[in-house]
């Protein structure tokens, strides 16, 4: 007699990951259960309501290019309300507009008169996203790897264009300000804008997994869920009871599947931290991303959050994001210095701005160095052991959790005999 604890599949993590996994398997009538150690689904991508904010767990965005994204999700129901393409740059005592003219061709002029690196420099990164939206997108990652730090010179971009712009806007999307990030992840990214919107949906990034969950029948996701070990096919829970699966998909972070797994794989982080500040109105009133172009000062990024997306904020209200990378200031003591350079930059008017709330994410992404992207696509399965998904599998994104999650559900299938 069957165990009434027992599925043919068991999934260690409600995140995008897992979530996708799970919405393969629902699909094809698979028994299938996701276990979630946290009160509510999505990981890393995660949205928070306060006083009326809708305030993500760090500032990100969703690229409408993302091959898995389109195939899983509605893109219709999310809302999406989409970033103006290219970005606003802090350098000197002024902002410039950097607009990208393959998007917006009527912005060719102001682009090229644009004070943000020279003529040739703009030249070089229009040729430069149009090679990286060339071919097959598996076939970038066959591409030469290099740090990006070192493929940027070799493409002949000026130093200034690159401390200007390309440092803090790469820097930003990798939280890596050394742009240790392969050449690989950053031709992957570059192609992602070129094709598609930067976006939020418009009641905040939650909305993606929470979507996602709701393709999952609902006696199948078990919240506050924490699985302590694995021994075979037997999953021991930290509340003493057990369960069993034919196939077992570990959907976790990096550190918690190595965990399981008992193996020693230490994956780096890199970490952010977001302030989020109110004010009565937007400094700006712009939906580019803001750039610091400055040598000095904590902040890589600003985000008009509510200018995007109305939905962020109450009505009459203004919430603007705020992105610090490594900094040798504390997270809980970044508001001071933060304030000083907003004041430098918008003068006064920043002194009645209200902070609402600091996140500082430790684990905020995976590392993607040389070393970690040689193989960028790695395998779900080890021979005998479970099967493992996550952005740590592919790039650290949201397309490489949905394309693991994927990809996991195929493995799963084959293991139960249903390889079609």
């Amino acid at each position: 007699m069957r165990d009434n604890r027992k599925k043919e599949v068991i999934i260690i993590g409600g995140g995008l990951a897992g979530l996708a996994c799970g919405v393969q398997l629902a699909k094809r009538g698979v028994d299938f259960e996701i276990l979630e150690a946290t009160d509510r689904v999505g990981g890393r991508v995660r949205t928070d309501i306060v006083d009326g904010y809708r305030l993500d767990h760090g500032f990100q965005v969703f690229l409408t290019a993302y091959p898995a994204a389109q195939q899983l999700l509605d893109y219709d129901r999310l809302q999406l309300r989409p970033l103006e393409p290219g970005a606003l740059v802090r350098c000197g005592d002024q902002f410039s507009s950097l607009l990208d003219p393959r998007r917006r061709p009527a912005s060719i002029l102001a682009s090229a008169l644009s004070p943000v690196g020279s003529l040739s420099d703009k030249l070089r990164m229009a040729r430069l996203s149009r090679d990286v939206c060339r071919g097959e997108l598996d076939e970038l990652w066959e591409h030469i790897a290099q740090p990006t730090r070192y493929r940027l010179p070799g493409l002949n971009f000026s130093d200034r264009f690159i401390e200007q712009f390309l440092r803090p806007l790469l820097g930003g999307i990798f939280l890596d300000p050394e742009l240790q990030t392969s050449s690989r992840m950053m031709e992957f990214v570059l192609r992602m804008f070129a094709e598609g919107d930067a976006a939020v949906p418009a009641q905040g990034m939650q909305a993606i997994p929470q979507q996602l969950a709701e393709r999952i029948p609902t006696d199948r996701l078990q919240l506050k869920s924490t699985v302590s070990e694995i021994e075979g096919t037997t999953i021991r829970m930290t509340d003493g009871s057990q369960r069993s699966a034919d196939q077992i998909v570990i959907a976790t972070e990096g550190p918690a599947a190595a965990r399981l797994l008992k193996i020693d794989e230490n994956i780096p982080w890199q970490q952010v931290s977001c302030l989020y500040f109110t004010a009565d109105e937007a400094p700006l009133q712009t939906k580019q991303m803001i750039l610091s172009g400055e040598t000095s000062g904590p902040i890589n990024n600003l985000c008009e959050l509510s200018t995007v997306a109305p939905e962020y904020a109450p009505a009459g209200k203004t919430l603007i994001s705020v992105s610090v990378l490594k900094s040798d200031v504390p997270a809980m003591e970044l508001h001071e210095p933060v304030v000083k350079q907003l004041r430098s930059w918008f003068g006064e008017q920043v002194d009645t701005w209200s902070l609402l709330r600091t996140f500082h994410i430790p684990f905020a992404l995976p590392e993607q160095s040389i070393d970690r992207m040689q193989t960028v696509i790695k395998p779900v399965q080890r021979a005998g052991m479970p099967i493992v998904c996550g952005d740590h599998r592919e790039t650290a994104s949201i397309q490489g959790a949905l394309s693991s999650g994927i990809r996991a559900a195929e493995a799963a299938l084959g293991g139960l005999g249903d390889a079609g």
